[in-house]
């Protein structure tokens, strides 16, 4: 509907020593699918600081962001989500699940694993992935 409104997120894609990203696997009875960390922006929060904020609830990590590294939307729900990637620095704590509740794992994913997995990859996701392989999002300078 024209009424559809956006929600707006923010998340980071943090990488090892072998370019491999962080990802976290949901597991509820709504969805089960790989994410990359983030979430929601709050009212007067900036989407840095959302990204950050929930790269800290959702693994524990203190991650200091580099730069946006591109955004695209996907509707769920009934509702736009506008999602804005963040490439970023781990720079304190080790990556756990800290919400066992939603999610029961996280691993560090290649590309190859990422294209294999394409089917069980949250939406957010796949437009991730499809703009890195079109060349639109570059993980290096």
């Amino acid at each position: 509907s024209p009424f559809m409104k956006t929600i707006n997120l923010a998340g980071c894609i943090m990488l090892d020593d072998q370019q491999r990203i962080l990802m976290l696997h949901r597991n509820t009875p709504k969805r089960t699918q790989w994410e990359i960390p983030g979430g929601k922006i709050e009212a007067g929060e900036s989407a840095e600081a959302a990204a950050q904020r929930e790269v800290r609830e959702e693994l524990g990590l203190e991650v200091i962001i580099s730069r946006e590294i591109g955004s695209r939307s996907f509707v769920e729900d009934d509702h736009t989500m506008g999602y804005t990637w963040f490439l970023a620095d781990v720079s304190a704590g080790v990556p756990q699940v800290m919400e066992p509740d939603l999610y029961d794992e996280l691993r560090y994913l290649s590309m190859a694993d990422l294209r294999e997995l394409r089917p069980e990859l949250s939406a957010n996701t796949v437009n991730f992935v499809t703009e890195l392989e079109a060349g639109r999002v570059k993980l290096t300078a």
